[in-house]
């Protein structure tokens, strides 16, 4: 199957106006193995580029393994509400499946796309959430590497912290490791408590505040040190590429 899906492009513009796990990941201290690491304003710039540019249709398309990964996530959650059920009997948390909405809370630099909730989607949630889910459909071997991983080591770890940072009401998360593709163990279930992730959710709230620092006060509220100046002229990408189209067929090659 040619695996192909498009999220909805307000989502992906919402997330342009926070930090998010993937945005955090590279403006951690610590490196993937927990070495330490010099985190500077270039890293914070780097990370606020993709905050600036302008977002299109085309770039709500993902193909091959990040398309599977996201039609694969209601499955997942069927698969974890299941396994739940077995372990906990019918009195089990049931977990929602949420798709392209962003959860934020007013002030905050911080915010996270759920793969699943203990509440129903909505765009305002009756209550706090109290538990989360985050799928991963990896290939064979690397569904297996991570279900064998100690959980001080899972990097999968930050994408929870993140919830849990924003959210003081998360108290637990299941990483759910899916891949039907398997003959057998096509489903792993990792659970997270939030005292097991004290560490990663004090870095990423140090983070949050570095951030709000950054902005503040940063190289962007500065003109360049090199001289350089800048400027709005340009015009706009998706108009040139329409020009530039134009003229192709007005003068083929």
């Amino acid at each position: 199957m040619k695996w192909e899906h498009k999220c909805d492009i307000d989502w992906l513009r919402s997330r342009q106006r926070y930090l998010t796990a993937s945005d955090i990941k590279s403006l951690l201290p610590v490196t993937k193995t927990g070495r330490k690491r010099e985190v500077t304003d270039l890293d914070y710039l780097k990370v606020m580029a993709s905050k600036m540019v302008v977002l299109n249709e085309e770039d709500c398309m993902s193909y091959g393994a990040a398309a599977r990964g996201h039609i694969l996530e209601p499955y997942a959650i069927d698969a974890l509400n299941t396994i739940l059920k077995e372990m906990q009997g019918p009195e089990a948390e049931q977990f929602y499946w949420w798709d392209d909405k962003l959860v934020s809370i007013h002030g905050r630099a911080i915010a996270f796309s759920p793969d699943a909730m203990d509440i129903p989607m909505m765009d305002t949630p009756a209550r706090e959430p109290h538990a989360i889910a985050e799928v991963k459909s990896y290939d064979a071997a690397h569904h297996l590497a991570v279900a064998y991983t100690p959980k001080e080591q899972i990097e999968e770890r930050w994408q929870i912290a993140c919830a849990m940072a924003l959210h003081d009401s998360i108290d637990h998360a299941y990483l759910v490791l899916f891949n039907p593709k398997m003959k057998y163990r096509k489903t792993f279930v990792i659970r997270f408590d939030r005292d097991e992730l004290k560490r990663e959710i004090d870095m990423i709230l140090q983070v949050e505040k570095n951030w709000k620092e950054f902005r503040e006060n940063g190289p962007l509220t500065k003109m360049p040190p090199n001289g350089g100046i800048h400027s709005h002229h340009g015009g706009n990408e998706d108009s040139i590429i329409e020009e530039i189209m134009l003229k192709s067929k007005v003068n083929p090659v």
